[in-house]
């Protein structure tokens, strides 16, 4: 079970603790490499993994300004974490203060004062400090001052081919390239939401939709237009079209998140969907009337069978 300590308290050393260090937004496959490393070098030296996180993001706090949304709630992180083994989750508050801490003082009163460890485990490009100061070769630069071994899990161990980041994940939903994006995350990329009672449009094209109120603000939701995806209802598995956009052809004034599920009849007001993305395939555009609508829409439930087709050969 994860345990997850929010307070700064110092955490006991009991045989060994190993750790590693970063925000961790999406756990993606370069988290999941490093994460592995650490459960395995733990459960190897009978000790224990911690992992060393943020809140809010350091970003949220040194750019205010600037619009940032997330990857992952902090709940489906969370949920991530303890599936992949992880101990302790040591959530430190980001503040303008905290950004000032140097690279070295973090080390002392963190990771040694604090988690007491053995053992640092970080990526490639991970860095930490003030000004980012601290990364892989500022630690080997003073490894015999510390108290504890470094190990550094290099891009060829992640990938030979894809540079894979959580920055570069959201540029990749940002534009709407969710097969690259899942790529990197190594699952489907999901928004969860209510479904709510709509306007009724889709009914009467024949594509009826649920309406999906989100769940989580601050999570990333992916270039407006038409993707193939799925969701489960009563553990069983839908595929159909999503639509994300304010639907101009009707002249929407709000952004919005529909699924039209495939051979499905039932009425689902109130439950909560977890819809995953597969594939994009158009941008959102503005139609004459309902009708060249309807005959688009077909189109696209072609398109959709082909890359569901196509998904399902390939898994």
């Amino acid at each position: 079970m994860l345990k997850i300590i929010r307070d700064s308290s110092s955490v006991d050393n009991e045989k060994y603790h190993v750790c590693t260090v970063g925000y961790f937004d999406g756990v993606h496959l370069g988290h999941k490499k490093i994460i592995e490393r650490l459960v395995s070098d733990a459960k190897k030296n009978n000790g224990r993994s911690i992992l060393v996180s943020f809140w809010p993001h350091p970003r949220r706090v040194l750019h205010p300004n600037d619009h940032f949304d997330f990857i992952q709630s902090n709940n489906d992180k969370f949920k991530s974490l303890q599936k992949l083994g992880i101990d302790i989750l040591y959530i430190i508050e980001f503040t303008k203060e905290f950004s000032k801490v140097s690279a070295n003082d973090f080390i002392d009163q963190i990771l040694v004062e604090k988690l007491k460890i053995n053992k640092l485990i970080i990526g490639y490009n991970h860095h930490f400090g003030h000004k980012r100061q601290g990364n892989f070769k500022y630690l080997s630069d003073k490894i015999d001052s510390l108290s504890f071994t470094i190990e550094e899990v290099k891009k060829r161990e992640i990938s030979e081919h894809l540079k894979i980041s959580s920055s570069e994940i959201r540029d990749r939903i940002n534009t709407g390239d969710i097969m690259q994006a899942n790529q990197m995350l190594g699952y489907k990329y999901s928004i969860t939401g209510e479904v709510v009672v709509g306007d009724g449009i889709g009914k009467k094209l024949d594509f009826p939709t649920a309406n999906i109120e989100l769940r989580d603000e601050g999570k990333l939701l992916p270039l407006d237009g038409v993707y193939a995806g799925y969701t489960y209802v009563s553990d069983k598995k839908y595929f159909g079209m999503i639509n994300i956009g304010l639907r101009p052809t009707v002249n929407g004034k709000e952004r919005r998140l529909e699924i039209n599920l495939f051979n499905f009849k039932s009425e689902i007001y109130g439950e909560s969907l977890e819809i995953r993305f597969i594939k994009r395939i158009r941008e959102e555009k503005k139609f004459n009337n309902l009708k060249e609508l309807s005959e688009q829409l077909k189109l696209d439930k072609i398109e959709t069978l082909k890359i569901i087709e196509y998904e399902e050969v390939r898994n």
